[in-house]
């Protein structure tokens, strides 16, 4: 048999909306409310502007430098069930992917040495 490698457990911190409000508010010198009142405006406008993707347009937004959204309109399809012979319909939807470009990645890795 194979040698078995003991692996060790690795650590995952997560940053939720309150803990960067704080900490935006904070660097920014703002208070909280504020932040949190922009925050909010940002990610309904982002909703906002994903799902007006139609099917003549897609949409992308750079939130950050080297970071995009993309948004794309998925028409409805019609498939045939291989085992059953069904028809089923699958509803048209938006798509959002998010992109990360192999720049920021570098910054990144960068600035972690």
């Amino acid at each position: 048999m194979g040698k078995q490698s003991k692996v060790q457990e690795k650590t995952k911190t997560t940053y939720t909306k309150d803990m960067l409000v704080r900490k935006i508010a904070e660097v920014c010198r703002k208070d909280s409310t504020t932040v949190r009142s922009v925050y909010n405006a940002l990610e309904e406008m982002i909703a906002k502007i994903l799902s007006s993707a139609t099917p003549d347009t897609d949409v992308t937004i750079r939130l950050f430098e080297g970071i995009t959204i993309d948004s794309t309109y998925v028409p409805e399809k019609t498939k045939v069930n291989n085992l059953t012979g069904k028809v089923i319909t699958s509803a048209s939807k938006i798509q959002p992917k998010a992109n990360i470009t192999r720049n920021y990645r570098n910054k990144l890795t960068a600035n972690n040495k």
